[in-house]
């Protein structure tokens, strides 16, 4: 980067610390491999999605990384329609999302046969409740799939949610997603399903990404970077130019 920091392939900066030294996230760490943010209306939620893909696009190639982005409400990822990165066009119909993740689970049984894990591929997801509850155990089953055994394939979600309740994501969430992002919740029982951990007053946090790091069992707080649309739409046309 221009600060002479060095960021590793399929790694997504998060923002910057106290010293100016970029909080990164590396997605084929066995510590990472997927990615749960959690936060209710207001917490920044979508704006650190929105960045995490900015981050990926603007730090990978083409060839060595590609997305898949799924929105059902079709609001928080409509910026980067056109991106260059895009596996196929930003998903909205639920019905679209199904057949877009069983393609994926037949091309990580495909890479597992191969011994392949490239170009990776970062499956970003925006509001995994709403898509759990109109897609219902078939939406389930075929992410515990993919979170169970993606890593190993160069494939890895980030998927978002401002209701991780017990009762809708938890078994999927307990055991398959080992880093979280979590800022402000409805309550302390949400922050603990979100965190997978208790006490880690996440039902206190101020909003606007203030967010708690969850990995490896410790909890870190930070601020988180926010990209207003115009430059998200800016990083879409300079990647666009790029691959000219």
């Amino acid at each position: 980067t221009g600060s002479g920091w060095m960021v590793p392939p399929a790694t997504a900066v998060l923002g910057l610390d106290q010293d100016g030294a970029p909080l990164l996230l590396r997605l084929p760490s066995p510590n990472v491999a997927h990615v749960l943010i959690a936060g209710t209306t207001g917490s920044g939620k979508t704006a650190l999605q929105r960045t995490i893909v900015a981050s990926l696009a603007l730090l990978n190639p083409q060839r060595s990384l590609q997305l898949v982005l799924i929105d059902p409400k079709g609001r928080g990822l409509r910026p980067f329609a056109g991106l260059p990165h895009l596996l196929n066009p930003v998903v909205t119909d639920v019905d679209d999302a199904v057949a877009t993740l069983h393609r994926l689970v037949a091309e990580m049984e495909r890479r597992d046969n191969q011994g392949r894990s490239e170009p990776r591929l970062v499956v970003v997801i925006d509001e995994l409740a709403d898509l759990l509850l109109v897609g219902g155990k078939q939406m389930e089953q075929v992410l515990t799939r993919l979170t169970q055994r993606g890593r190993e394939a160069g494939i890895h979600l980030v998927v978002s949610t401002q209701k991780p309740t017990a009762a809708l994501m938890g078994g999927l969430i307990k055991s398959n997603f080992p880093a979280r992002l979590v800022g402000s919740v409805a309550s302390a029982e949400d922050a603990r399903i979100a965190t997978g951990l208790a006490a880690t007053g996440a039902e206190r946090l101020l909003g606007q990404g203030d967010f708690l790091v969850v990995a490896k069992g410790e909890v870190t707080r930070r601020q988180a970077a926010d990209m207003a649309d115009r430059q998200l739409r800016g990083v879409v046309a300079c990647l666009l130019s790029r691959s000219r």
